[in-house]
């Protein structure tokens, strides 16, 4: 069996960040948001979903890839087509919404 490289953290337990990636600069977190719907345009919004936090992600090693096995580790049968989306910085849904589905992608995320 091979030990995933991230760790999922629960929402209440706390994470310092800044203590445990001291020094490690490709490491990050991951804020999750699953199990929920988007709402139709023009008020976009992401509800009735959870939040999960995945600590430990080296943007060095993630890929698409890592992110099915990511959801598979949370419950989730991937399926052959799963679309994946992540959101810019200080950006809201309508404008802030980035597709990732390809190293490219991942390229854009880091």
């Amino acid at each position: 069996m091979q030990i995933p490289m991230w760790n999922v953290r629960l929402y209440e337990k706390q994470f310092n960040t800044r203590v445990v990636y001291d020094g490690h600069p490709t490491l990050f977190t991951i804020k999750l948001r699953h199990w929920g719907e988007f709402t139709k345009f023009p008020d976009v919004n992401y509800i009735d979903g959870t939040v999960t936090y995945i600590d430990m992600v080296d943007i060095e090693e993630f890929s698409v890839h890592e992110m099915d096995a990511i959801m598979k580790g949370l419950g989730y049968s991937v399926p052959p087509v799963i679309y994946y989306h992540f959101q810019l910085p200080k950006r809201d849904m309508h404008f802030g919404l980035r597709a990732l589905g390809n190293d490219d992608d991942v390229r854009n995320l880091a």
